[in-house]
């Protein structure tokens, strides 16, 4: 049997520390690579937390070898991006964590480097684009879809339709109403309810939302 490759998590912080707990328990689900460790700027990041992997260096100086592959557990999507493409100019490989008490419906087109957390959902007919996180309880509708880079909180809330563009962060508890279109970059503030479309790199907040002047 040829050996499995080592999955690489970029960012050490709390989310890559939990990235850790969740690829363990996938890696029973789906035995496609084995843990290897966390690579983060921040040479100290790991200092004085419990954490099971080792850190394998800083992402600017990290250079994947052919039997690495990669996701990013960074919460800020154009940092995520921007990580993810200095990566890919050396050649790195992105892969996939599909907790095993995610949801995935049919039809469902997931791209390189989405991540599902504990209990999301992606229900029938969705696109997740590169690089998407589906955080803790989130879920996504029927025909609804994500473009690339978007961070989608913990228990947020997108209905039949909707449209996330690219670089779009949807704070915890977002709910967005059928067929109602965020544009890229767009910021919508933890606990706002959508109730019509959010124009590129908006700020919206509230319930319903409201956008920042």
């Amino acid at each position: 049997m040829s050996k499995l490759p080592g999955l690489v998590i970029i960012g050490a912080g709390g989310f890559g520390r939990e990235m850790v707990a969740w690829a363990r328990q996938s890696v029973q689900f789906r035995r496609d690579w084995v843990l290897k460790g966390l690579i983060d700027d921040n040479p100290n990041a790991l200092i004085g937390k419990n954490c099971a992997l080792p850190l394998l260096g800083s992402v600017r100086d990290h250079e994947p070898k052919e039997d690495e592959v990669f996701i990013c557990a960074l919460g800020v999507p154009a940092i995520k991006r921007k990580c993810t493409e200095l990566l890919l100019t050396r050649g790195a490989r992105f892969t996939q964590v599909i907790h095993q008490t995610a949801v995935l419906g049919d039809n469902v087109e997931l791209g390189a480097g989405v991540v599902m957390c504990p209990f999301s959902v992606a229900s029938a007919n969705n696109r997740l684009g590169r690089g998407v996180v589906l955080n803790l309880h989130a879920s996504v509708d029927h025909d609804a879809n994500v473009d690339d880079w978007s961070q989608v909180n913990c228990h947020c809330d997108l209905t039949a339709g909707v449209e996330i563009g690219k670089e779009v962060f949807l704070g915890s508890s977002v709910a967005i109403i059928p067929g109602v279109r965020v544009g890229d970059g767009a910021y919508v503030g933890a606990g706002a309810v959508v109730l019509r479309d959010v124009p590129p790199g908006a700020k919206v907040f509230g319930v319903p939302a409201r956008r920042k002047e």
